[in-house]
């Protein structure tokens, strides 16, 4: 018998082909756009992660850079050992002088790697430089297998098609009973597949038409669907995880734990990225010194947390009085500083100078309390005092004492002859 050509056949044996060729279509579009979906963003979690353990490691373990200790730096190495993607990791030093290694299988080679970072398709190399007080002292390198990564895909694939299979088989029985109510449905569910692709909007639902096979199709999808959703929500919420981690982190970097100004580390990188600003483009910049009169008063006779709360109250004056392009940092008890960059002038950082006594001479309230403390700033231009941070800083203090040594509650422009005098 020959055999009858599409044209040929029934309108039901159409409609079944038909159906059956877009229920597949649709499951294999929507489970190799799941598996491919799942694949880019748990590569790229691990990617992620990999990197977030080298610069946790890499920090924890400047101290046994710094020293050579070997042990030292081995344990710290060896604490990703709870991360069973990782490999290998190692510390170097900066002359390239391996310091410590730790393998999770001693039989695996440590091929040397010049690159920063690199993601293959087996494994991934992730270099980061140590760095102490702003100087790189060495580097820690991290080597994970995506191993795992693609036996958790291979599942997911085998239970993706043994799911399309099964509701392919389903749809075959039922759809030449249910042939004129199954057209609809599967169009609709087609149309939805293709927006779920286009807009990878993992919210959309198939309406279920009844109980029947059409029915069924269009909650597989669903459950599908819910999966998806489910895992992409489980990503996005590690994702944001790591990302608070990481800003954790940073505060506990670069911000003062009482005022939530920047801390001394900061200013002290924030300084040196101006000065070399100012000698990479011929502009200006200022450093302002404040010491607060009198604190050590308040906190011999009122105690630690009215002076931490005084503190706090500074700060703010200190926020409100300053520009937002200003860089205002708490540098140690009762000592701020103040970065003042793009072209400034002597008259420019003095009347800056002039706002902040203004500013903090005016009473504070702590607890019911009326508290006048009062402050004495000193100020240094780079370039017109120095070209260094060391030096700026230095004359910055010279000149925040000169304010003192003129009755206190006032600010002073660095002069050298003052200083010589």
């Amino acid at each position: 018998m020959s055999r009858l050509r599409f044209e040929d056949l029934s309108l039901r044996d159409k409609v079944t082909h038909t159906g059956l060729k877009l229920t597949s279509a649709a499951m294999m579009v929507l489970l190799v756009m799941l598996l491919s979906y799942q694949f880019v963003n748990q590569r790229q979690a691990l990617a992620e992660g990999i990197t977030a353990h080298a610069m946790v490691v890499g920090s924890n373990g400047s101290a046994a850079i710094v020293f050579g200790n070997a042990d030292e730096a081995y344990e710290t190495l060896a604490s990703l050992q709870h991360v069973p993607d990782i490999t290998w990791a190692a510390f170097a030093l900066n002359d390239g002088h391996e310091l410590a290694i730790y393998r999770r299988d001693t039989t695996e080679e440590v091929v040397n790697h010049d690159g920063i970072e690199e993601i293959g398709w087996q494994s991934l190399l992730v270099r980061r430089p140590v760095a102490l007080h702003g100087q790189v002292i060495g580097s820690v390198a991290v080597h994970a297998s995506f191993a795992s990564l693609y036996r958790r895909l291979a599942v997911q694939a085998l239970f993706g098609g043994l799911a399309a299979v099964v509701g392919l088989f389903l749809s075959f029985i039922f759809s030449r009973r249910m042939a004129s109510g199954i057209v609809r449905p599967l169009q609709n569910l087609v149309k939805l597949t293709e927006r779920v692709r286009t807009y990878q909007d993992f919210s959309l639902r198939a309406t279920v038409y009844g109980s029947d096979e059409t029915g069924r199709l269009a909650r597989s999808f669903n459950d599908m669907m819910d999966q998806l959703e489910s895992h992409d929500a489980r990503i996005s919420a590690e994702l944001q995880q790591r990302r608070l981690a990481q800003q954790q982190l940073n505060q506990l970097a670069y911000q003062d734990p009482v005022t939530g100004l920047y801390n001394r580390h900061y200013f002290k990188e924030k300084l040196e990225t101006a000065v070399a600003e100012v000698t990479r483009y011929a502009t200006s910049c200022a450093v302002l010194f404040i010491d607060l009169d009198d604190f050590k008063i308040v906190n011999d006779t009122l105690g630690h947390e009215t002076g931490d709360s005084l503190l706090i109250l500074v700060a703010e004056r200190l926020r409100e009085t300053l520009r937002s392009t200003d860089v205002v940092c708490r540098i140690g008890g009762d000592e701020f500083a103040v970065i003042l960059e793009n072209e400034v002038s002597a008259d420019q950082a003095g009347q800056v100078a002039s706002n902040i006594v203004a500013a903090l001479s005016s009473p504070f309230y702590v607890d019911g309390r009326r508290i006048g403390v009062g402050a004495s700033l000193g100020i240094s231009l780079c370039p017109d005092h120095a070209t260094d941070t060391a030096s700026l800083l230095r004359k910055a203090d010279i000149a925040m004492y000169q304010a003192k040594g003129s009755g206190k509650n006032n600010y002073h422009l660095y002069d050298h002859d003052s200083e010589n005098a």
